[in-house]
């Protein structure tokens, strides 16, 4: 769908900046499984989102000013096992975005945000023909860049977070598990507070293989919309939504290597890209 010129020029004005959300801290939810007391994992990863269409409000639109924008991220995430019921993790990623519409908006790379958690496995009781487990997972996420926040190829929020999660899960004793993570984001500026819903299926169709079907929701507490900008305020001050599935899948070469793969799609929006994401990467294990 194509907008009209005055349309157009009205999102302009309200500096458009559809920031996707889309890093490997936002892949999928987290899980509940620990490292263990001692152990270590360091994760590299290389994601590609693209998009050509948005959601201005509730409306999917496009604009050849606008033209594709894709985003290439370079993701290291941290863990390690203080107890064999505590994790501490920490993860940081170079962002590069660009877009190729007519307006010629300028090419942004730089280092993105910085996230330090914990997990805290409270209870883990056995339930039919397997365990369940509850987790505390807080965390905090800071810019660790100077990057604009008011352009279409912004490449996150520019503010800090804090976030109260919690994680449900059932594992089976023949491995197969479902994992729910929810909980309550503060964010410290405009941006009004966020309701994410995470759910994780994991199953292993073959020996050496996990594969992991994932389904994203993330709601805001309230905000503007983009074509309100100009009236109300600033591009901080925009909710965004989104809804998004995919499949992860986890190939274990050794007991302390493996590899992964992602593919995500956005199925609905509000002030967001309607983006599609791939991603490979590295896993050692120590």
């Amino acid at each position: 769908m194509s907008v009209t010129r005055p349309r157009m020029q009205l999102v302009l004005r309200s500096s458009i900046v559809i920031a996707l959300a889309c890093s490997v801290a936002h892949a999928q939810g987290e899980t509940g499984f620990l490292r263990g007391k001692g152990k270590f994992d360091a994760a590299l990863s290389y994601t590609v989102d693209t998009y050509d269409e948005f959601w201005v409000g509730k409306e999917r639109v496009s604009m050849p000013m606008v033209g594709e924008v894709e985003r290439e991220t370079y993701s290291l995430y941290l863990a390690y096992g203080l107890r064999d019921d505590i994790d501490i993790f920490m993860s940081g990623a170079l962002v590069e975005s660009e877009s190729d519409g007519a307006a010629g908006f300028e090419a942004v790379k730089d280092m993105q945000d910085f996230v330090l958690g914990a997990k805290w496995r409270f209870v883990h009781e056995p339930l039919a023909r397997g365990h369940f487990s509850l987790l505390a997972v807080p965390s905090v996420k800071v810019p660790m860049g100077t990057y604009p926040t008011d352009q279409v190829t912004a490449i996150g929020d520019g503010q800090t977070d804090l976030r109260g999660r919690v994680v449900a899960q059932y594992q089976h004793e023949s491995g197969t598990f479902l994992a729910l993570e929810t909980g309550y984001d503060v964010r410290n500026g405009a941006p009004e507070d966020e309701f994410p819903i995470h759910l994780t299926l994991g199953m292993t169709p073959v020996h050496g293989l996990t594969l992991t079907p994932f389904y994203s929701r993330v709601y805001s507490e309230g905000g503007i919309d983009i074509s309100d900008v100009p009236a109300l305020g600033g591009f901080p001050a925009v909710r965004e939504e989104y809804e998004r599935f995919g499949v992860a899948a986890y190939v274990r070469m050794r007991d302390d290597l493996g590899l992964t793969a992602m593919w995500r799609t956005t199925t609905d929006g509000r002030n967001t890209g309607d983006a599609e994401s791939l991603s490979l990467g590295v896993v050692l294990r120590f």
